[in-house]
């Protein structure tokens, strides 16, 4: 009988060659089309490979299963992507995968698509061993995770959640903390009549809520001449804003030495600076002293506008908020309406999704560090998951993958790939952990 590695080292091929298929399918969140596409293909594969595959919700979710039970693992996964960003600054097509330096390139490739080729692969190695399966195994594909969950929420309302899980989404080892996560979207009225010297006519900058924006564009009249201003940054997940450069606030800093005007866009721009150059929230009033609970680090509040729009005569500006597990929810929603109220407009939006903290005790986390210690012969740790992943959507559920201590975290960035290497490595793990946990007559609840 192949034993698990030997089976996965047998796939490599195949492995590299279904995710650089997937990573073709341009499916980007508002791209229903292409997003469905892309879940077809992934439950095409399951079939294929043996598995019960189903879609549910108007193909807003799939699920591939291996295994009967009454305790189920969950492993949590989406096929939606964010958009490729500048295409210049791509060395290779995002959409048409390349093989160079020991990586496969291209939009998706770390987040989520390799992942779900490799929890496809890690599940099937376990289907191989013909053992027989003490517990169920579900692969739920969501296709909304990069923008607001209606697939995922949908879902938990309407099906029976597994016991316990992961979702591949983050870092190794496991994280059994994760930040919370808000977007408050703040509109503000701008009119030609109060704002001096310095009237806005369109300002657009940022392509998605969760992404640190590179480029800013504004088309301005200045004591009746009519201006262009683009501005530049570097574009970055926003939970880690530190990575990035702001390319509203860079705008923004233009803007307010254009005029001297304590009205209108000039007050907004320079109000922007202000409040959120500091990205560890020290204007807004959500500073967070403590960044340990429990012993655990936790870290610090961070804050990024992400977009902002014109329309009409209002400027619609989206903040991200990264909170830790300390901060509440009220707070936040308490500093933006004195902000609001300070830039002359209201909250218009607001979305919140939880910081989590999961019990490292708990017997299936466990499994999975015993799982990741045997395969990588390094000791597990416990850390931080900075972004916003569908740990939040359902209990007992884990960011665990796909990214190894010290590895580049590409997602959501140009250029974003992934370690072939690394991608076999965590499809060992992964499936490692599943059949400990399958195989076994033990509770892992």
């Amino acid at each position: 009988m192949i034993s698990i590695t030997e089976y996965i080292d047998s796939q490599k091929d195949m492995i590299i060659k279904d995710l650089m298929e997937l990573v073709k399918i341009e499916s980007v969140s508002e791209n229903i089309e292409e997003v469905k596409k892309a879940l077809h293909f992934v439950l095409d594969l399951g079939r294929k490979m043996g598995f019960k595959a189903t879609v549910v919700l108007n193909d807003q979710v799939g699920v591939v299963e291996l295994g009967e039970g009454t305790e189920t693992l969950g492993i949590l996964t989406h096929v939606d992507v964010v958009p490729p960003g500048d295409l210049d600054s791509w060395h290779t097509p995002p959409f048409d995968p390349v093989v160079k330096d020991g990586y496969i390139w291209g939009r998706g490739t770390l987040d989520d698509k390799g992942p779900i080729i490799s929890c496809l692969y890690a599940m099937k190695a376990v289907k191989n061993l013909g053992k027989p399966l003490k517990k169920k195994v579900q692969l739920i594909i969501g296709t909304q995770e990069e923008v607001e969950w209606t697939d995922i929420n949908a879902y938990v309302k309407e099906f029976p959640l597994p016991d316990y899980g992961f979702t591949p989404d983050g870092e190794f080892p496991i994280c059994n903390i994760e930040k919370g996560m808000a977007d408050i979207e703040i509109t503000i009225p701008v009119s030609e009549k109060n704002d001096g010297d310095l009237i806005i006519k369109s300002i657009n900058g940022g392509r998605a809520t969760n992404v640190v924006p590179d480029e800013c564009l504004v088309e301005l009249i200045l004591n009746g001449h009519p201006i262009k201003l683009k501005a530049y940054g570097t574009s970055a997940h926003s939970c880690m804003p530190e990575k990035g450069d702001n390319a509203i606030i860079n705008m923004c800093k233009i803007i307010g030495n254009l005029s001297n005007s304590d009205s209108g866009i000039a007050k907004v721009a320079r109000l922007i600076v202000e409040k959120f150059q500091d990205i560890y929230c020290s204007n807004i009033g959500l500073y967070s002293e403590d960044e340990y609970y429990n012993g655990d680090f936790i870290h610090r509040n961070t804050v990024s506008p992400t977009l902002i729009r014109t329309e009409g005569n209002r400027i619609h500006i989206n903040i991200n908020v990264r909170f830790n597990f300390l901060t509440k929810e009220a707070d936040i929603e308490k500093a933006f309406e004195k902000l609001a109220e300070e830039m002359g407009g209201e909250i218009s939006k607001k979305k919140f999704l939880p910081a989590i903290y999961v019990d490292k005790d708990k017997p299936f986390i466990r499994a999975f560090a015993e799982a990741y210690e045997k395969v990588t012969g390094f000791k597990n740790e416990f850390s931080l998951e900075y972004g916003g992943t569908y740990a939040k959507a359902m209990p007992n559920i884990v960011s665990w993958g796909p990214i190894f201590p010290g590895e580049e975290d590409t997602c959501h960035q140009e250029n974003e790939r992934i370690n072939i290497d690394n991608l076999i490595l965590m499809t060992k793990i992964f499936a490692e952990a599943i059949g400990n946990i399958v195989f076994s007559e033990e509770n892992f609840k």
